[in-house]
């Protein structure tokens, strides 16, 4: 869930910073939703690419997500948030392809043993065709037996 938060906190800055594109460039986005990394797939350090179909009607809502290629362990929760997305009305429909990575990085924990930095989550993008999400195993705090002898 906190990971999960995250993400949603991210992606709103992440979309914050990012420049509008006119609307000959393409169908402009104005609420971005970055999918999950998958608690099963960051624990089993699984890492993989989905490529989904996005059809958005004239008012700017998706109304249909086809997979076209995924890892199982992502699939729904790409679908998931690709159907939250929304767009500015362009008075015509518009269907293209997204690319979600999801890559796992195998950094250090930092810290102590009472105050380990946990892992985070971290979304990058170029809107509304390619998304990142980077992530790593959550530190866990280690007992010293010495401590509780």
């Amino acid at each position: 869930m906190r990971t999960a938060l995250l993400v949603m906190i991210l992606a709103s800055l992440l979309f914050g910073q990012t420049p509008d594109a006119g609307e000959k460039d393409g169908p402009v986005l104005i609420t971005f939703v970055a999918p999950a990394y998958p608690r099963a797939a960051r624990d089993q350090r699984i890492m993989g690419r989905t490529l989904t179909r996005i059809t958005i009607n004239r008012v700017g809502i998706v109304t249909e997500v086809k997979t076209i290629s995924a890892h199982p362990v992502f699939e729904n929760y790409v679908s998931e948030a690709l159907k939250q997305w929304r767009f500015k009305p362009s008075g015509q429909d518009h269907t293209f392809q997204v690319t979600c990575s999801f890559e796992f990085t195998d950094d250090k924990c930092e810290g102590t043993n009472k105050h380990p930095i946990t892992a985070e989550t971290h979304v990058t993008a170029e809107l509304p065709t390619v998304v990142h999400i980077k992530t790593g195993l959550p530190c866990v705090e280690r007992v010293d037996n010495k401590e509780h002898e």
